[in-house]
């Protein structure tokens, strides 16, 4: 319990002193970076898919836990409707309406929403993202790409500005 305590004070901490743009920076870092289903390794020689990126990009500006990876078959939110990305990937982060630099965007694929972008330039609609059609990450318009037609919701580990002291 003390452990779970100090890790959720450092999250804290990180979370004041991380700022929306690093997210950005941190994600464009990923930019070609192949695609790999459930791979988590930056660069050429590696390889990530979309939740892999996101939870990547927020735990090395260290705004999330390690989590550790569990096997999850490649289309497993066309057969199934448990919202997992939410659940795993996004647990300490809330829906908000207008999104920011930093944030999150999941689309809906399948019966639920499982494909997540990061969200580069203040306001919407640049994104950073593994594309499976394109097999690799790329920087993309969310309006002008194959995901523009798709529900989408945002969120935020940001806390909201109306709370901040």
């Amino acid at each position: 319990m003390i452990v779970a305590q100090r890790e959720a004070a450092c999250l804290r901490r990180s979370e004041a002193s991380v700022s929306r743009r690093q997210v950005a920076a941190e994600a464009r870092s990923w930019l070609g970076t192949p695609y790999h289903h459930m791979g988590r390794i930056k660069g050429l020689q590696g390889g990530v898919d979309c939740a892999q990126l996101v939870w990547a990009v927020f735990f090395n500006c260290g705004l999330t836990p390690f989590l550790p990876l569990e096997h999850y078959p490649p289309d497993w939110m066309l057969n199934r409707s448990a919202e997992r990305y939410m659940g795993h990937v996004l647990e300490r982060a809330h829906e908000v309406e207008e999104p920011g630099i930093g944030d999150v965007v999941l689309y809906r694929v399948g019966r639920c929403f499982a494909h997540g972008a990061i969200i580069i330039d203040p306001g919407w609609p640049m994104i950073v993202h593994a594309n499976v059609r394109v097999r690799s990450v790329i920087l993309d318009r969310a309006d002008q790409c194959d995901l523009a037609h798709r529900p989408r919701r945002f969120f935020s580990v940001f806390r909201p500005l109306s709370s901040v002291v």
